[in-house]
């Protein structure tokens, strides 16, 4: 797209240049260039500064469409004059915004930005508290139980690896149980009525790179 823009303008300034020739052939036909007349000097005229607005740079979005700016006259008449050299309607994307560009794949979007993943899983969830374990508190690890700790089945998941949870968020595979094995995981929460309201749910376990 932006070398057919390119290859326009450069059709429009050729155009000029003749433009410009033939004016000044006709010029020395007439008998204009030949004057030897001495031009009197005359005192320079103040050029008074004006507040017209400047044209806007004209951006190319990467779906092919211009990017123009709907009070820019300057940019809109600029427009018309190559999309006649194109046969392209250009002024009908004015002020459509960029197309965002889709993220990368194998990422998962979260609160603090896209995540790369390596393995999705499909996970029958549980919950539990961090003295369901050991009455110390510790997990399989040896390390705190605490929110963001969830019990995987290591054959599964192995211990240390990050995950992420929809409605859970980012959580640490460093514990494991009894009726933990399988595609099931347990989820640490802070609270006995955390825990009572998420239940018992299916999951998407997104394994971290």
């Amino acid at each position: 797209m932006k070398r057919r823009i390119f290859e326009a303008l450069e059709k429009i300034e050729r155009k000029c240049v003749l433009t410009l020739m033939i004016a000044g052939f006709t010029a020395i036909n007439t008998g204009f260039a030949e004057q030897n007349e001495e031009i009197p000097e005359e005192s320079p005229i103040a050029i008074e500064e004006t507040s017209a607005p400047q044209p806007t740079a004209i951006a190319v979005g990467e779906n092919g469409q211009i990017q123009l700016s709907a009070d820019d006259e300057l940019s809109r008449a600029f427009a018309e004059l190559v999309e006649r050299s194109l046969g392209q309607d250009l002024t009908a994307s004015v002020d459509e915004p960029f197309e965002e560009l889709p993220p990368p794949e194998e990422v998962v979007e979260t609160p603090q930005g896209y995540m790369s993943y390596t393995q999705v899983l499909g996970m029958e969830a549980t919950a539990y508290l961090p003295t369901d374990g050991s009455a110390e508190g510790l997990t399989a690890m040896g390390i705190p139980a605490t929110y963001g700790i969830v019990a995987v089945d290591p054959d599964i998941i192995p211990l240390g690896t990050r995950v992420y949870i929809p409605g859970y968020g980012e959580a640490l595979a460093a514990d494991t149980g009894g009726a933990i094995y399988g595609y099931r995981i347990d989820l640490c929460m802070e609270d006995y009525y955390q825990a009572m309201d998420f239940g018992r749910r299916t999951v998407t376990v997104f394994v971290l790179k």
